[in-house]
């Protein structure tokens, strides 16, 4: 009875927490655009950076981000979901069931990218993955990907869903596996802003 106990315990901390990944930038995520300093502000630079992501698809996804926050091209009205993992990392496998049955119930009003966030891994690898988990959403893999992580404050947590809205800009995140009421519950309060 003890060693259920401690085998459910330390499988959900393992689900709970995520994989840990190896970085040393030490920029948030989002920053926190109500806080009042006693500096003059400064003109906010309207530069508009663009990527292009390639998916295991082989499709060439450009992404465009400026000041604003980050959009697709061609995905533009549409709840974006940046999903960060690893096919090595348990609490991202865990969730995958999670985010095609999201993606299989909001259908148009949602589009749900997995970043992939290890290097030199060929899209063939990919595919049994793809097959594994039914994937109805693109997986990006591409140098670009640590890019983009990088320009997000760098991806320190697997999995990490990191959630736009309809315009764009920056909505919320989750660092691990989350559960997938509380994805939903997120999609929803996007959709209704």
């Amino acid at each position: 009875m003890i060693t259920k106990i401690f085998i459910t315990f330390i499988t959900f901390a393992f689900l709970a927490t995520g994989c840990e990944k190896k970085d040393d930038t030490k920029a948030p995520i989002k920053t926190d655009k109500s806080t009042k300093t006693n500096q003059p502000e400064k003109e906010v630079v309207k530069q508009e950076n663009k990527l292009k992501m390639i998916g295991s698809d082989g499709k060439v996804y450009e992404l465009i981000a400026d000041y604003r926050g980050l959009k697709f091209k061609g995905y533009e009205d549409k709840i974006i979901l940046l999903d960060f993992f690893a096919t090595w990392c348990p609490p991202c496998r865990a969730e995958m069931p999670h985010l095609v049955n999201l993606q299989k119930k909001y259908g148009d009003k949602i589009q749900i990218f997995s970043v992939l966030m290890e290097e030199n891994k060929e899209n063939s690898e990919l595919t049994d993955f793809i097959k594994e988990f039914e994937l109805n959403f693109p997986i990006l893999n591409s140098k670009e990907n640590f890019f983009l992580s990088q320009a997000l404050g760098g991806i320190k947590s697997l999995p990490t869903l990191v959630v736009y809205d309809k315009s764009g800009e920056y909505f919320t995140h989750f660092l691990g596996a989350a559960p997938e009421e509380m994805l939903d519950a997120a999609i929803v309060k996007a959709l209704a802003k």
